[in-house]
């Protein structure tokens, strides 16, 4: 009698643990989070290198203003800032999708 109680409470305690691992289980996803492959910066487009057709993808830059924003940059040379590029419509709207390398300076 005394070997079954002992093997009863041996199974319930083992039970229970192994309960309490598949819970701990479930939660670790949302513990441990995965680092992004790409950050926000990563998909932004390079003022410096873009071309027309790249800067026409970004929202907000049609046509007219992908080339003005070429024909800028050769005339000036290179971007220090996506600030120097308040003179487009829609700035504030575009900035957001836009920056400039460091290596680029």
């Amino acid at each position: 009698m005394k070997t079954n109680q002992k093997l009863l409470e041996v199974q319930t305690l083992g039970i229970w643990i192994f309960t309490t691992f598949l819970l701990l289980l479930s939660y670790i996803p949302s513990i441990v989070k995965d680092q992004p492959k790409y950050t926000s910066d990563y998909l932004k487009i390079d003022i410096n290198k873009a071309d027309e057709l790249t800067l026409e993808k970004v929202p907000y830059i049609g046509e007219e203003t992908a080339k003005l924003i070429i024909e800028d940059r050769s005339i000036r040379g290179y971007y220090k800032s996506v600030q120097e590029l308040k003179w487009i419509k829609n700035f504030e709207k575009v900035k957001d999708y836009l920056k400039v390398e460091e290596e680029n300076e």
